[in-house]
């Protein structure tokens, strides 16, 4: 003891690779640290997933009144397993539990995150956990505008898949499954949008026609202000009309092309399976008019004509949405102001409309799909009622389709759940 004490006083006087020695001294417990502090970040991460998770599944359960308990198990659990999976997910097994009570459902889950580094201090595992309660209100109801892009740039592949078939499949399931979990109490209407929208109007709406009956054809915007507004168009001025002359683009394909590709504007409907037979037989056509699909999207919403059966602003039992899909930036001229009518316009309409439409009420939801241009994509984040929760920015068409997936969840939470 007495050598060993000698050897400690001398270590202590030397000054030969003091540095060293004490950074080989403080690496383990600094390693050990940033260690632990990345397995907390791991089941920081898990835990809001798994909390997202449980709520799209207790969503789908509670949301199904018309089903058994049975069926409703089934379906709450596969919209767990269906947000569950993700890569940080793999090899972690974690099942939803649903506790049923009148009027509503709880629903949990559990996981065990294996560590990394913490495994050092003698923590190999950490538990994860979700829980939420949700309740059904039994009288309200939704009506959904889905304002799709249907330009050529559709036809491109993303993600190993056609666009546009992409979209379809991802706005099909979102109509399926609104149908499943709330018969009856789902309005959706289709605006297909490329450079014109093509549609049935009114004679007494549209310039140049007169007389009873209906007008079926391709039209652009109305003239500034008309078009970032849903008032009805007077009979007697042209210049709150549509059918206005359309503009004169070099390589502009006529309007002969949207009755062969279905491209035809759907007024809201309750016979869901006629929206879902629609987005089968639609094929992308020209150029991309924003504005103009957001224009229509929001008439179809209106109390005001030329459309009929949407329910009044104030109906508090009635919940308005719409969701608005493109792959571009705006390429077609619009109206604006002393005569105005450019591209830029048409951009600067966009983000009127939206404003407009926020501000009676409706909630905007907006997707990026591949979208390259960074000025578009920060119109349509500016353009939803929440950036943080409705603007959805899909790289491909996996993304696609949980962007439509999220967006059925957060319809089914805002307009017929209440929490």
């Amino acid at each position: 003891m007495t050598k060993f004490a000698s050897l400690l006083r001398k270590f202590r006087r030397s000054q030969t690779g003091t540095t060293a020695v004490i950074l080989a001294l403080t690496a383990v417990p600094l390693m050990l640290g940033a260690g632990m502090g990345l397995d907390f970040i791991r089941a920081s991460n898990l835990k809001a997933h798994m909390q997202g998770a449980i709520d799209a599944a207790a969503l789908a359960a509670a949301a199904s009144p018309n089903l058994t308990e049975k069926q409703r198990i089934e379906l709450g659990s596969k919209a767990f397993a269906l947000n569950w999976r993700h890569a940080m997910t793999i090899g972690i097994e974690a099942r939803p539990v649903f506790v049923f009570a009148k009027g509503g459902v709880k629903a949990s889950a559990e996981a065990e995150m294996t560590t990394s580094l913490m495994n050092i201090a003698g923590i190999s595992s950490l538990d994860i956990s979700g829980s939420t309660t949700v309740n059904i209100p039994e009288n309200k109801k939704a009506e959904i505008a889905l304002v799709l892009d249907y330009s050529g740039s559709m036809e491109e592949i993303s993600g190993g898949q056609v666009k546009y078939v992409a979209m379809k499949k991802a706005a099909k399931n979102l109509v399926a499954d609104l149908k499943a979990t709330a018969p009856g109490r789902v309005k959706i209407g289709l605006v297909p949008f490329s450079h014109h929208v093509w549609t049935a109007l009114p004679k007494d709406y549209v310039r140049g026609q007169s007389g009873p009956g209906n007008w079926t054809g391709c039209t652009q915007d109305r003239l500034s202000p008309y078009n970032i507004q849903d008032t009805t168009p007077d009979p007697a001025n042209d210049k709150t009309k549509w059918g206005q002359p359309l503009a004169n683009v070099p390589g502009h394909k006529n309007c002969d092309g949207y009755a062969a590709r279905k491209l035809i504007v759907k007024p809201l409907t309750d016979d869901l399976a006629s929206v879902s037979a629609q987005l089968d037989e639609m094929r992308p056509y020209d150029y991309t008019h924003i504005a103009l699909g957001v224009e229509f999207g929001w008439h179809l919403l209106s109390p005001n004509a030329p459309y009929a059966g949407s329910a009044a602003y104030d109906d508090k039992s009635t919940g308005k949405v719409m969701v608005v899909l493109t792959d571009g930036r705006q390429t077609e001229p619009a109206f604006g102001p002393n005569g105005v009518r450019d591209d830029v316009q048409g951009e600067k309409n966009l983000s009127a409309l939206c404003e407009a439409a926020k501000a009676k009420g409706i909630t905007m939801m907006t997707v990026a799909f591949d979208l390259q241009d960074i000025d578009t994509k920060t119109r349509l984040r500016n353009c939803a009622t929440d950036p943080k929760k409705h603007f959805f920015i899909a790289e491909d068409s996996a993304e696609v389709a949980r962007a439509f997936e999220e967006i059925k969840t957060q319809i089914t939470a805002s307009v017929f759940i209440s929490q």
